[in-house]
């Protein structure tokens, strides 16, 4: 697999060491493949709620009162 190098300030390079030494991770590699698929599931998660709020808006104005709409949220949590 290519891999690609990143350069990192002193500071920031020793946190993902210390990381790794820590037995936490495999490795300063493992480290960053973690944080970027934490930031994929994220920005995932992100664009649904995006899409939900697009939808909403989308809908319109709805004709229930704000007690109906506590009741239903209870009724499905």
């Amino acid at each position: 697999m290519p891999g690609i190098t990143i350069e990192l300030p002193d500071d920031l390079k020793d946190w993902v060491s210390r990381k790794a030494e820590s037995g936490e991770y495999a490795n300063p590699s493992d480290y960053v493949s973690g944080l970027i698929r934490r930031d994929q599931e994220r920005a995932a998660k992100i664009s649904a709620m995006q899409t939900a709020v697009d939808a909403g808006l989308a809908s319109g104005v709805g004709n229930r009162t704000a007690d109906e709409l506590f009741e239903i949220a209870k009724r499905i949590s």
